[in-house]
């Protein structure tokens, strides 16, 4: 899937520490978390919102004395064979790039910390591995995800939306468990999503 189209949001001083940026969002994910705050990101084509890549590109350019990095996120940034060609794009211009991954694809994140100049990633451990099929998902690709990071030696940061519906205490005492001392894990309160038109 190419990424022809993407959303943009222009400013954020709180999805890239310490670092002004704009957030880029990316269209479809694998999983299907309850609790999505993007649903519209998850199939289909992308939102009448979403600009072409050549105006994000522009816009990054006229904007890069002011920015300091470039947030990806989803959706999910990983299902896109030219996510390295964005990021290079983005870091060509000066800026850094973060990149948000729910861990449902260990071989491209591995390959694109290989081959491609990222800043940070945050990974999200969505409830125990033992229960990733609450969200769609695969354990096993968590897991090894998590394993990919450990190895990278870059920066990054682990976050779990506290959403009742997959995160119960017992699993928050299992990722506990699997998280180093040493790892930023950062625990979101769950969000209500927005009003849908005509609700």
């Amino acid at each position: 899937m190419p990424l022809e189209r993407l959303g943009l949001q222009k400013t954020t001083l709180l999805d890239y520490p310490g670092r002004v940026a704009a957030v880029l969002f990316t269209q479809g994910c694998p999983l299907r978390c309850p609790y999505c705050h993007n649903p519209e990101l998850l199939q289909g084509p992308p939102p009448d919102s979403f600009l072409p890549r050549g105006e994000i590109r522009a816009f990054l350019h006229r904007r890069r004395t002011v920015l300091e990095g470039v947030v990806i996120t989803g959706g999910e940034p990983l299902l896109h064979q030219d996510l390295g060609d964005l990021v290079e794009e983005i870091t060509s211009l000066g800026l850094a790039v973060k990149l948000d991954t729910s861990g449902a694809f260990p071989e491209s994140l591995e390959r694109i910390l290989r081959d491609r100049p990222v800043d940070m990633v945050a990974l999200d451990l969505k409830t125990r591995p033992e229960r990733y099929h609450l969200v769609g998902g695969r354990g096993d690709d968590l897991l090894r995800s998590l394993e990919v990071l450990r190895a990278w030696g870059g920066r990054y940061l682990l976050r779990t939306t506290l959403a009742p519906q997959v995160v119960t205490p017992e699993d928050l005492d299992a990722l506990a468990a699997l998280v180093r001392p040493d790892e930023t894990w950062i625990h979101q309160p769950l969000r209500e999503p927005p009003p849908r038109d005509g609700g």
